[in-house]
């Protein structure tokens, strides 16, 4: 039986897959992702309305999104400004693995995310910052080397660079 921590920890790992395996990737953009799935062919405006994120902001990850990849933007019928998005390949795949763990219900999903938000208190948490976090509830208490063994075979020095700012941040203890 799979508990809630290896729960945690395997959907942050698809996750980081369906992302373009870069665990830098924000949990706002695995937010974004999920509202895609959940609402095919939405449109960036719609997304903002619905995530409460600036136009700005959503144009920078809508961008991120279609050039790695996970999602394609189609032309609309209706309205030539508008740019419908579906997730797709193995973007898919992957998002589609991290939702079996909610069932197949995006507003689970979603509250799992901003639930990690909540508690990582920052202003842009990343997926490895969720994955530390995750490891650490999985495990219960665990050494620094044995978060890090858990983490994404990135260079040492930016995982440790996100733990550090964990420990400073007051939201882990050494």
């Amino acid at each position: 039986m799979t508990t809630r921590g290896q729960k945690a920890c395997l959907v942050i790992d698809h996750l980081v897959e369906a992302l373009g395996n870069d665990p830098s990737s924000s949990l706002r953009r695995a937010l974004i992702l999920n509202d895609i799935d959940q609402h095919p062919g939405t449109t960036q405006t719609e997304i903002m309305t619905r995530l409460g994120i600036d136009k700005s902001s959503m144009n920078r990850e809508i961008e991120w999104l279609f050039n790695y990849g996970c999602v394609m933007r189609q032309e609309s019928e209706e309205d030539g400004r508008a740019k419908p998005l579906e997730i797709c390949g193995y973007s898919k795949r992957a998002f589609d693995s991290a939702l079996d763990y909610f069932a197949g219900n995006h507003e689970n999903l979603k509250k799992f995310l901003e639930g990690v938000t909540k508690i990582l208190k920052q202003e842009k948490p990343s997926l490895r910052d969720a994955r530390i976090i995750a490891t650490l509830y999985e495990k219960g208490s665990a050494t620094k080397a044995q978060v890090m063994d858990n983490l994404y075979n990135g260079p040492a020095t930016t995982d440790n660079r996100a733990y550090k700012k964990l420990v400073d941040e007051g939201i882990i203890k050494e």
